[in-house]
């Protein structure tokens, strides 16, 4: 989300350069959120993998 504190401020500040591709964008950063989080989700709190 480029630091913003919602995907909606992102794209209300940025969307005005892919105006024609909105929809790509949204899903480009719903595929890098889904995986930023499941990266989150596969490291404890000082970067080890979670044993379950």
């Amino acid at each position: 989300m480029l630091g913003h504190k919602t995907a909606t401020m992102t794209l209300d500040t940025y969307g005005h350069l892919f105006p024609d591709r909105l929809d790509e964008v949204a899903q480009h950063m719903s595929e890098q959120r889904a995986a930023a989080l499941r990266k989150a989700n596969s490291t404890g709190a000082r970067g080890q993998k979670n044993s379950g």
